[in-house]
């Protein structure tokens, strides 16, 4: 799922192509030959494309979701390598119109509107039900949701740019770093950051303090420190208990997936009397939606009758020129004549086959030369190596690698290794096992990512 393209990004297409950016990157619609938008393409900052670990990362979280498929996601269509200055990698999805939510949270808080309890609770359930489908489906998460990733379209939320957890993972950025960078939640947690299902719940909680609230949650208001806000908040106290602990204010009780976070929101609603209420949201369009460019008439050409019509041209064949047959010269019948070097020369030119001949000789004695001459140069080590280069990385950092039943490290390892199929072995805690082929010369780079280990959950 991935070729090269030769555009640059935001040099190849006007700037009125540009639909969104944030801190992962620009957002530029895509048309068909009609010039009707089509597609949308997410093409990812440069910061992040230049860290090594994280195209691999990026690469083996697409392979997993290549077959995953739910109204409420943009689907990813194709990884692209977008040439350039700076090499970039742009994901590219359908394009279903609308505006981001980030852009009507900016909207609302400029115009001073507050959406209802109702209106916030339907948004907040129906991203929860999204992600608990991808939950389900798998080791699997989204791990960089935010208002800016929630689509508002025909009435309908879906969620974009999904899978990049472990690739952001790789960037190793501060907690705070990844908030005001990417706007990107992290659960607090030992070892650092793991964009995980855990993750995905804190991020949820994220944007339910922002739409409750009514506006963009600001540089300061991380998750550690959107506890001032969320004391604001004029929403129903059971509301505000399933916040908390979906932002693991309370370590005895947090949600591990979005399945668990969705049965504890409902029963919060149900506490508090809302009712989700997806009429009254103002979703007005923001922006003019592009639409197909009008198709251009051309007048049909009018014809003289003064003219003369002309008549239909007449295609032939191309004559092949006639191939000239050498013939055996008579020298009989040619004088010689000398030269001034003594040599007997014919009058004539000397034939093309002759010249032939002796380029042939001419190359044959150099070879011979050349092979003669090796015999006294000592050749390279590396001609007649038959060794190639394994590098093995893995999220977390630091698993044991066994190469043929060897221990060999730990990850990050680079090793030279004999040509021909190896097994390798990563633990950590369970083993996972598979075969690598490696010929002589290459450099063959396996990622492994393990899935954290969920902790122990009490319920009151």
């Amino acid at each position: 799922m991935q070729r090269d393209v030769e555009v640059s990004a935001a040099q190849s297409m006007p700037q009125d192509e540009l639909v969104f950016s944030d801190g992962l990157g620009d957002r530029l619609l895509i048309r068909d030959s009609s010039g009707r938008p089509v597609q949308e393409s997410l093409v990812l900052r440069s910061a992040l494309c230049a860290v090594p670990a994280f195209q691999f990362a990026l690469n083996e979280r697409m392979w997993l979701l290549e077959r995953f498929s739910h109204p409420a996601f943009l689907t990813i269509r194709n990884i692209v390598n977008v040439q350039g200055p700076i090499p970039r990698i742009s994901l590219i999805t359908n394009f279903v119109g609308g505006a981001r939510l980030s852009e009507y949270l900016t909207r609302w808080a400029a115009s001073g509107t507050r959406i209802s309890d109702g209106a916030a609770a339907f948004l907040v359930r129906e991203i929860l039900e999204g992600i608990a489908e991808l939950h389900q489906s798998g080791d699997l998460s989204h791990g960089a949701l935010g208002p800016e990733r929630i689509v508002l379209a025909d009435g309908k939320v879906r969620i974009a740019d999904y899978g990049l957890g472990p690739a952001i993972e790789q960037l190793r950025y501060s907690n705070e770093r990844y908030w005001r960078d990417l706007r990107v939640a992290i659960p607090p947690a030992a070892g650092g950051a793991r964009l995980d299902r855990r993750a995905d719940v804190v991020q949820v909680g994220m944007i339910a303090v922002a739409l409750f609230a009514g506006r963009p949650l600001r540089d300061p208001e991380s998750v550690s420190g959107v506890g001032a806000l969320i004391n604001t908040l004029t929403v129903a106290p059971s509301i505000i208990s399933w916040i908390q602990t979906a932002l693991h204010m309370d370590h005895r009780r947090v949600f591990v997936n979005a399945s668990e976070a969705l049965q504890g929101f409902n029963d919060a609603l149900k506490e508090a009397g809302v009712q989700t209420a997806p009429g009254e949201l103002n979703l007005e369009p923001l922006r003019t939606q592009r639409a197909a460019a009008p198709p251009v008439t051309v007048p049909a050409p009018v014809r003289s009758r003064e003219l003369p019509r002309t008549p239909p041209p007449v295609f032939r064949p191309p004559v092949k020129p006639k191939r000239e047959v050498w013939q055996p010269r008579e020298f009989g019948s040619r004088p010689y004549t000398r030269d001034i070097m003594g040599t007997a020369a014919l009058g004539r030119s000397i034939s093309n086959e002759f010249k032939r001949y002796v380029y042939i000789g001419a190359v044959t004695l150099m070879m011979i030369a050349a092979f003669a001459g090796a015999q006294y140069v000592p050749a390279p080590d590396w001609l007649f190596s038959q060794t190639g280069t394994l590098v093995i990385e893995s999220n977390p950092q630091g698993i044991e690698v066994l190469v043929n039943g060897k221990p060999q490290g730990v990850t990050p390892l680079t090793l030279k290794v004999e040509s021909g199929r190896h097994e390798v072995e990563l633990r950590h805690g369970r083993s996972k096992i598979f075969n690598v082929y490696v010929s002589k010369g290459d450099r063959v780079a396996q990622y492994v990512e393990f899935p954290a280990t969920p902790p122990t959950t009490k319920r009151k």
